[in-house]
């Protein structure tokens, strides 16, 4: 029964995921601001009070045309203060609203009310420091819901009534994703894996057993059992079964059973070599500063973040339709390709880079499938095998691939989405063969359902009958 629920709701996974705001959806939604007649203290001044190390992220943007700093700590910490008088943010309902409506541009009326739980739009434990969170229900005609965080006053999730009906018939079933499951991070996947893991089992037997049936003779064509619902399976499951023992296995590789697949991103160490230093408050001096007022009061932005390469402050603007980068440590200053591979050198002793090229076009690794990623990218390659994508605008790194990030991609995505550049890149090739070998995996859990079914029948009426 499990295996149909997952094989039907994998039709709705091909077109419909779980709704989810990503980083770019999160800033287009946010309105307009400027600083250029607004008076805003440093950040070192705002959370002066507050106890940060090293900064993982530091925005800045505006909650209803008040300009607020959003601090993310290396350990997970997240702090948010208005960038006039470093006071919290201090949501109330109607504030909830109006953030709400600049998020969405709706009018209609809504209820408002504040939830104490993550709930099932908003089911990861990550969720849970943004708790209180404001929930906005629009009257509108497509029943749209906001969740709204009292700890940083920004948008988690915006979901129609449309997004919700395909979740609950798509994602959900599929990755087990109910809240009150997901919600614990280990014991979902520890579920997720035992269930893979003797679903794997399962189907690795069932194939066994259809190949050791298949060298006997049949007594017709396509007649190796009287029952039609054995015979039914027997065929789907010697046609299918190799590809469902594969979407099982890539299932079971999503999990990173064992953690033996490496971070994708550089670790602290790696970090501050690359930055040149540990990212604090004071990296920004007020030189930096000053510079940093000058150049963005120029004109409105949507969200400003931060970086740091090479002892050099950085600020990525985002715009109504343009991404500003600017150096405000020292504006004459421009970063090589020399910079980045000395950088990376130091990283290991024993390692060293060998190759570097600049990627106009996505690769096997770096990629995206609705075309949001960054482009181009510099693709450095090392003697360890270690692949190393950096933003040359931002002078960040946007991905590091070690030898068996890349050996999870074809057991994980390549298996379980066939995403492989020969079809994903051809639609409606990867259609068709999707359905075809879903639709083949889904008769062939029917099939296995019907025989269970008939078989629990069958043993209850033998127990009632031997009372």
């Amino acid at each position: 029964m499990l295996f149909l629920v997952w094989f039907l709701s994998g039709f709705v996974m091909m077109y419909k995921s779980f709704p989810f705001l990503g980083k770019e959806e999160k800033i287009q939604c946010k309105k307009e601001t400027s600083l250029s007649t607004k008076q805003i203290l440093p950040p070192a001044t705002v959370f002066e009070k507050d106890t940060i190390e090293t900064i993982h992220k530091l925005r800045i943007n505006a909650i209803l045309n008040n300009i607020v700093y959003h601090v993310e700590t290396a350990s997970g910490k997240v702090i948010s203060r208005y960038a006039k008088n470093g006071e919290p943010i201090n949501l109330t309902k109607n504030k909830a609203l109006g953030i709400a409506k600049n998020a969405t541009n709706l009018k209609y009326i809504a209820e408002v009310t504040i939830i104490n739980e993550v709930d099932q739009w908003i089911p990861k434990s990550r969720f849970r420091k943004h708790l209180p969170v404001y929930k906005v229900k629009f009257t509108n005609r497509e029943n749209t819901w906001v969740h709204v965080s009292s700890l940083t006053g920004e948008v988690l999730n915006i979901t129609t009534s449309d997004d919700r009906f395909w979740a609950w018939v798509g994602a959900i079933p599929h990755w087990i994703y109910l809240k009150d499951i997901r919600i614990h991070r280990y014991f979902w996947k520890q579920l997720i894996l035992w269930l893979a893991a003797l679903g794997l089992l399962m189907t690795l037997t069932g194939i066994v057993t259809g190949l050791i049936r298949y060298k006997k003779k049949p007594k017709a064509n396509f007649k190796r059992f009287k029952n039609k619902w054995y015979n039914l399976h027997y065929y789907f499951g010697l046609g299918f079964g190799l590809f469902i023992c594969t979407w099982v296995f890539s299932g079971f590789m999503s999990m990173t059973p064992f953690n033996w697949v490496p971070s994708s991103s550089l670790n602290q160490q790696d970090k501050s070599i690359w930055q040149g230093q540990n990212f604090t408050l004071k990296s920004i001096t007020n030189k930096d500063w000053t510079n940093f007022k000058e150049i963005a009061s120029k004109s409105k932005f949507k969200e400003i973040h931060f970086s740091l390469f090479n002892d050099n402050i950085f600020f990525e603007k985002f715009n109504q339709n343009t991404i500003e980068n600017h150096c405000i440590t020292n504006s004459d200053y421009n970063t090589s390709n020399e910079q980045y591979i000395a950088k990376i050198n130091e990283f290991n002793t024993k390692e060293k880079v060998t190759e570097l090229v600049v990627l106009n076009d996505y690769d096997a690794y770096y990629y995206d499938r609705k075309n949001i990623k960054t482009l181009p990218v510099i693709k450095i390659i090392t003697n360890k095998s270690n692949y190393y994508y950096i933003n040359p605008k931002t002078n960040t790194v946007l991905l590091k691939s070690a030898p068996k990030n890349r050996t999870e991609r074809w057991l994980y995505h390549g298996l379980h989405s066939l995403d492989f550049s020969f079809l994903s890149k051809n639609r409606p090739l990867w259609d068709i063969i999707m359905i075809f070998l879903l639709t083949g995996g889904t008769i062939t859990c029917i099939t296995a359902t019907g025989l269970g079914i008939k078989f629990i029948k069958r043993k209850t009426r033998k127990h009632l009958k031997n009372k």
